[in-house]
């Protein structure tokens, strides 16, 4: 049965956290892309993008384009992008489509934390 997409966003300093419910497809791509500064591009303090994955239910094609287009846009201009709650399955996944060239999968938010502030000290 499918469950119907949810977004939820949290900033912290020089961040977003993108709390994603539901199925991932091709329609969660307007949500998503409005949900960061009004769609067109990120904005100028953010540095570190991450995608709270623990309550995807599905992901489809489009929805794994979705992830490739969010997470190529944010290397574009400088975004590190990461992501955790991600099943084994849609990892192996991840790693066969060549999405963690763009995004990188952690255990959990903490393992997130600690990585986002190693990268501000440098």
């Amino acid at each position: 049965m499918e469950q119907p997409f949810k977004l939820e966003v949290r900033q912290f300093p020089n961040g977003i956290v993108l709390k994603l419910v539901g199925d991932l497809t091709k329609t969660a791509d307007t949500e998503l892309f409005s949900s960061i500064n009004g769609g067109t591009e990120v904005d100028s303090n953010v540095r570190f993008l991450a995608l709270d994955l623990s309550q995807v239910t599905y992901i489809n094609s489009g929805g794994m384009a979705v992830l490739i287009r969010l997470a190529r846009m944010g290397r574009k201009i400088g975004v590190h992008t990461f992501a955790w709650g991600v099943s084994q399955h849609y990892e192996k996944l991840f790693r066969m489509v060549g999405l963690t060239e763009f995004l990188m999968l952690y255990p959990n938010e903490f393992a997130v934390i600690q990585r986002i502030e190693a990268l501000e000290l440098n």
